[in-house]
């Protein structure tokens, strides 16, 4: 579903992505871990072409991406993206936020989209929440129907950016509830996450990332309970 082959990512002198390989399989969840600053989440961008890579290629179902507008603007209708902070329109329903996409790129006549963004919202459980704006949610509540927006375009492959990470302890299960649900259901997904449980109950591979290179994969079994490399020893150490 995904093939990422020798990519780099530079911001001026900082070189983040120094040649990454990777490969993500339909219906796969692929979990990537690692400090702040060793590049996953500009990885992730990289697949979506939220950032410019400056080497490398990126393949989608096989195809090789060339980054003119179209192709782009293609690729983020397949591949669904969830931030930290949610990033939801304050000046829309949670309806509005899910079925605006549907309507504005889509051109779904706002009947059918309401219909495809209410029956969304029922599978985040928040069918009761159609109608109130983000301001009005808890920060669980707003990343669901982040969530529910990205699968509005019906993508094959969801990538999440530490999804939890800004939310309050309590409300951190109700996301990777919702998470779990879609891995049943057979979604490909590659994941940044601190959530060691989660990766550990749903990945089917974890990718530990350290200054810009993939340093170990593995299922998690294997990687949590033996790493073999000892810069993985060192990080799981002293985050398990």
């Amino acid at each position: 579903m995904i093939k990422i082959d020798n990519l780099h990512k530079r911001f001026g002198k900082l070189h983040v992505l120094k040649g990454v390989n990777m490969e993500v399989k339909p219906g796969e969840v692929k979990v990537l871990i690692g400090a702040s600053g060793s590049g996953k989440s500009t990885l992730l961008r990289c697949i979506n072409f939220l950032e410019k890579k400056n080497k490398g290629e990126i393949y989608i179902s096989g195809k090789k991406i060339k980054p003119t507008e179209k192709n782009i603007n293609d690729i983020r209708k397949k591949v669904g993206m969830v931030f930290q902070h949610f990033h939801l329109f304050p000046h829309m329903t949670a309806l509005g936020n899910v079925i605006e996409g549907l309507i504005t790129v889509e051109k779904m006549s706002s009947t059918e989209a309401t219909k495809i963004g209410l029956d969304l919202l029922e599978s985040v459980g928040l069918g009761d929440k159609a109608n109130e704006y983000p301001s009005m949610l808890s920060g669980g509540q707003k990343q669901r129907v982040a969530i529910a927006r990205s699968l509005a375009m019906n993508p094959k492959v969801m990538l999440f950016d530490e999804p939890t990470s800004a939310l309050d302890p309590e409300l951190v299960g109700e996301v990777l509830e919702v998470m779990k649900d879609l891995a049943k259901k057979g979604m490909t997904m590659v994941v940044v996450t601190h959530e060691m449980s989660f990766a550990e109950e749903v990945a089917d591979k974890v990718a530990f990332m350290d200054d810009g290179f993939i340093i170990e994969e593995d299922c998690p079994s294997r990687m949590f309970q033996n790493p073999q490399h000892e810069r993985t020893q060192s990080f799981l150490s002293r985050i398990l």
